[in-house]
């Protein structure tokens, strides 16, 4: 394409390039069928496996959620156990691993945990395995169901990872894994090193619940790029911390526990909200969605929790009274609801971590333990009909330019 006929415009999500029209970030292009997660972004709706997450926040457990969406269905009693006794033997990590987790105490959580996760593969034989036979082209039953106790080893080991590099950061020895506690329980004891609350393990396990899968962000999207290579799984997951780590996938639900400590008076919140509809003004965290056009489900089963955490332990910053103000008043302004802006998860779920005393940092690795087991199981659904991703780009720069040696060159 030569340089004299280039033209580019923007129009929304659209840009018009010489080429055809480029859908920008690729917003909602379909890349893949599943039948893992299904969201109705105006009706704010979200399902796993066909159930509803208002059911499965109130009567499930995240062991109970990574079951189904790991094998498609709700497990029994029995099955149930069997989940659980195995993520309690995988909790553990290799001493190689733990070293490196050390030797990365004064790096952000984030680089740890992707650091980490890529290490842990190369000691997992059944993960070198399972890479193999897909190099061989072999996935069948035994490859599925090698890939699925990966998948769950990796659910396991990702709250320990979390957890030693917060005791390592503070200059304390880790805590090794209970088998006798659940998994939300297990992570608490291992980050803090006391038995915890029960309302401080249903505030984990609710939030690893909602945040379990979300159809395809850039995290996943980023895991099935790496995952259709036929990479191995750890490698994976690796690759999905990293996207993760951008500020535009995680941290919101830090940057609006911050925004709320700075406004410091639930009396502000009505004027900071009028101020927001102007131009230039301030923008308010935690409020609006890519894909929900209504109230975010999974925000209205927070605020419960919320409510119900504050109400025990007290709302000394008065969190929960400046989000809820902001709340108000966000839903009764006409600029808000003309453009369906309302609050989404991130705007209530920051509160709770920060009254439990786990620092900003490990707000998004908490995220990356629960989004583990979608990202494996969007994977692992990808890998029954696998295609390489291979997009192309809109070339605009010149052809056949002169080579000029380096002595001759300006």
């Amino acid at each position: 394409m030569s340089e004299q006929t280039i033209s580019i415009r923007t129009t929304g999500k659209v840009i018009q390039s010489p080429c055809g029209p480029i859908v920008h970030g690729l917003e909602d292009i379909l890349v893949k069928i599943t039948s893992i997660s299904d969201i109705d972004g105006h009706a704010g709706k979200l399902w796993y496996r066909g159930y509803r997450i208002e059911d499965l926040a109130n009567n499930s457990t995240y062991e109970e959620v990574v079951y189904l969406l790991l094998y498609g269905k709700l497990p029994n009693a029995q099955e149930l156990d069997g989940l659980k006794r195995r993520l309690a033997a995988s909790r553990d990590l290799n001493p190689a691993t733990v070293e490196t987790v050390r030797s990365l105490a004064k790096a952000h959580p984030m680089f740890a945990l992707e650091a980490a996760v890529a290490a842990e593969g190369a000691f997992d034989e059944d993960n070198l395995k399972l890479a193999e036979a897909l190099r061989a082209g072999r996935y069948k039953q035994e490859e599925r169901d090698l890939a699925l106790r990966i998948a769950e080893r990796l659910v396991a080991k990702l709250p320990t990872i979390v957890a030693y590099h917060y005791r390592f950061s503070r200059g304390l020895e880790p805590i090794r894994p209970r088998a006798d506690l659940s998994h939300s329980a297990n992570f608490l004891y291992m980050f803090f090193g006391k038995e915890p609350d029960p309302l401080a393990v249903r505030a984990i396990d609710l939030y690893l619940i909602l945040h379990a899968d979300h159809e395809i962000p850039a995290s996943t999207f980023t895991a099935l790029v790496i995952g259709a290579t036929l990479s191995d799984l750890y490698s994976v997951i690796a690759g999905a911390v990293g996207a993760l780590k951008g500020p535009l996938h995680g941290g919101a639900n830090e940057a609006a526990v911050k925004s709320y400590l700075e406004i410091g008076d639930p009396a502000k919140t009505k004027d900071l909200v009028e101020a927001a509809t102007k131009p230039g003004g301030p923008r308010l965290m935690g409020v609006g969605h890519r894909v929900y056009k209504a109230y975010d489900p999974r925000a209205k089963i927070f605020k419960k929790l919320v409510e119900d955490y504050t109400a025990k332990f007290g709302d000394p910053q008065k969190l929960y009274a400046i989000a809820s103000g902001i709340e108000q008043a966000v839903l009764a302004h006409q600029y808000f609801q003309q453009r369906k802006l309302y609050p989404n998860v991130d705007f209530w779920s920051g509160i709770v971590f920060y009254y439990m005393g786990i620092p900003y940092d490990y707000f998004t690795p908490l995220f990356a333990m629960s989004r583990v087991v979608g990202w494996a199981a969007h994977v692992l659904e990808y890998w029954e009909n696998n295609r390489l991703f291979r997009p192309r780009a809109c070339y605009v720069g010149p052809h056949d330019q002169q080579y000029i040696p380096l002595n001759s060159r300006t």
